[in-house]
């Protein structure tokens, strides 16, 4: 059987931008360590909204822009991505 990590959106609108958190931030050594240290595949999403975010029904929701299409809070963070 093979394992198989799944990191969820550890994208830097996630971490340090606009949905960001003090707690997200101290996360991201820790992940790292443990994405450097795993013993199988890993793979990483990444929520993605296009620059019209605001007028869909999710946006209406949670009228704060994210993730928008290759903007830099889009990006994974750097740690992780290396990781």
């Amino acid at each position: 059987m093979r394992k198989i990590l799944v990191v969820v959106d550890m994208q830097n609108d996630f971490i340090d931008g606009s949905l960001g958190t003090k707690e997200a931030q101290a996360l991201v050594p820790r992940l790292a360590e443990y994405i450097r240290n795993w013993k199988g595949s890993v793979v990483l999403t990444q929520d993605t909204h296009r620059a019209n975010y605001l007028d869909t029904l999710e946006g209406k929701k949670l009228p704060v822009k994210h993730c928008i299409y290759q903007s830099e809070g889009w990006q994974l963070n750097k740690e992780i991505a290396d990781a």
